[in-house]
């Protein structure tokens, strides 16, 4: 099983086991605080399992782990999945209602949590039954730290199927309320084969992770870790002078992370004063990603090939990826369906649609979730007949590479005429002085909706609404043109760093 690189995925824990005995001496995790071979890294592994054991965790259990970017997530996360519990992976920056209420849906017998998130913890109790917690960074009795310096003693090994359960991640979305995504080991294996199949990673790659890892990035860049042997540079804040650091320092060749964060590093003044030569390949992940940042990114950064993707926690996560090979050809598209993912652009009726055809898009195989945790509806509403339907919209041209337009519930109706938000952003995005633009739709008597955008300017820099608005009518279709333009100092954001596309919150800044 460990030794066949299209099943190594499914049991992420055994197979780093077999990698600690193939290089035990190599960097395998790099964190602010620390660095830790593989020999290490399995050894603290393999003590956690006990100490989880002993602690009357089992097989299937739930256990939760709260944390911020450190080398406590891929511990946690390989100690719970090689005893076959289930690793519930919690956004580190949960509060009051929101955090006691995914507590009480995700139904856990354990929780691993930072100290410095513990009062959160305690205050959620106040309204819930207790859970046990193992806490990082903590003396005494509840201490994670304690736990992997002893040695545990044996662990059982669990009699696992790679269909079974093996991981829970909650959504953010922009709306409603969180719902666990539900992955098993046959999901969690689709990363690590996408990644070498594309030859994007291998043995010799040190990947710097800057997204949090309570994302779905956190578990799969850990079993590919386990996989491909190579070294892991996590990094515990989004900061661009960090990042450069970082790369500098340890070589990174391949990091991926959101718009927002390329948008900061093309902010920083003396950007050529810093040595990426080692990065040979930067993703871009997200949704409609600005093709003049992608461009501007390429300029200033001509030895990296930039290349976007486009995936959901749904979907384990990569429905589409570009070949590095293809970088500057086919700059701004999402890419093509990655190897045993299918991908269709269809209309509301369900209708296969054309080259060149806007779409939903939908994918089926075996990246799919298994389903939202203890939501039957809504699993039924989101998964029919094998696919998925992302909500999203999508083309695909001649060659097989798909665009994203933007989410369906994004399109823009305005005196019965189809605005995709994307295309009007584009355009501002080429707008000298702007930063970052979000296209939103503004309730309308008339028209039933209007166009409203919201612009950042770049640090030091100046926009002026009238003068963008001139450049936009210039440029754009009358019924594309926003009706307003507010200037903000920031966006809000998901915890996933998604922009929040909602009028009112745009407007009421």
């Amino acid at each position: 099983m460990a030794n066949d690189p299209d099943s190594v995925g499914f049991f992420a824990a055994v197979v780093l086991e077999d990698m600690a005995r193939l290089q035990p001496h190599k960097t395998a995790v790099i964190s602010k605080d620390e660095e830790i071979t593989f020999e290490e890294l399995n050894r603290r592994v393999h003590a956690l399992a006990a100490h989880l054991q002993k602690e009357d965790v089992r097989q299937g259990d739930r256990v939760g782990i709260l944390l911020p970017n450190s080398t406590a997530i891929p511990l946690s996360y390989f100690a719970t999945q090689k005893i076959g519990a289930v690793t519930v992976i919690l956004d580190a920056r949960l509060k009051g209602k929101e955090l006691e209420g995914v507590l009480r849906d995700a139904d856990l017998k354990l929780l691993i949590v930072h100290v410095q998130l513990v009062d959160e913890i305690e205050e959620a109790f106040k309204a819930m039954t207790t859970i046990p917690l193992w806490v990082v960074g903590a003396e005494g009795e509840r201490s994670f730290e304690k736990r992997f310096r002893a040695p545990g003693g044996g662990v059982e090994l669990p009699g696992l199927n790679s269909g079974d359960d093996a991981l829970i991640l909650y959504t953010s979305g922009t709306t409603g309320e969180p719902k666990g995504v539900v992955l098993s080991y046959q999901n969690l294996a689709q990363y690590p084969q996408v990644m070498r199949k594309m030859g994007i990673t291998d043995g010799s790659t040190i990947r710097g992770c800057i997204l949090p890892m309570s994302h779905i990035v956190g578990p799969v860049v850990c079993n590919e870790l386990a996989e491909r042997g190579y070294t892991l540079v996590i990094f515990d804040q989004i900061n661009p002078v960090t990042l450069l650091e970082g790369i500098q320092r340890y070589r990174v060749t391949v990091f991926e992370s959101v718009p927002i964060v390329f948008q900061l590093l093309l902010g920083v003044k003396n950007l050529s004063s810093y040595d990426t030569s080692s990065v040979k390949v930067a993703a871009m992940m997200g949704t409609s990603i600005p093709l003049p940042l992608l461009n501007a990114f390429q300029t200033a950064q001509p030895h990296i090939k930039v290349i976007q993707g486009y995936g959901l926690t749904e979907t384990s996560p990569m429905i589409t990826l570009v070949d590095p090979d293809k970088a500057k050809e086919k700059i701004g598209s999402i890419g093509q369906a990655v190897p045993g993912v299918e991908v269709k652009i269809i209309d509301e009726n369900g209708k296969e649609l054309g080259n060149e055809e806007p779409g939903e898009i939908i994918t089926r195989g075996p990246h799919v979730m298994k389903g939202y945790f203890r939501r039957p509806d809504a699993t039924a509403a989101r998964i029919r007949n094998g696919w998925l339907y992302t909500g999203d919209v999508g083309k695909r041209d001649g060659d097989g590479y798909f665009s994203h337009l933007g989410r369906r519930d994004d399109m823009i109706i305005t005196g019965g005429l189809n605005v995709y938000p994307a295309e009007v952003e584009n355009l501002i995005y080429t707008y000298p002085g702007v930063q970052e633009a979000i296209v939103f739709a503004i309730p309308d008597i008339k028209r039933g909706h209007v166009i409203g955008a919201a612009v950042v300017p770049r640090v030091g820099g100046n926009v002026i609404d009238k003068e963008l608005l001139a450049f936009l009518r210039a440029n754009l279709a009358n019924f594309k043109v926003p009706d307003k333009i507010v200037v903000r100092e920031s966006l809000p954001r998901t915890s996933s760093g998604k922009t929040v596309r909602d009028a009112a919150v745009l407007l009421s800044q």
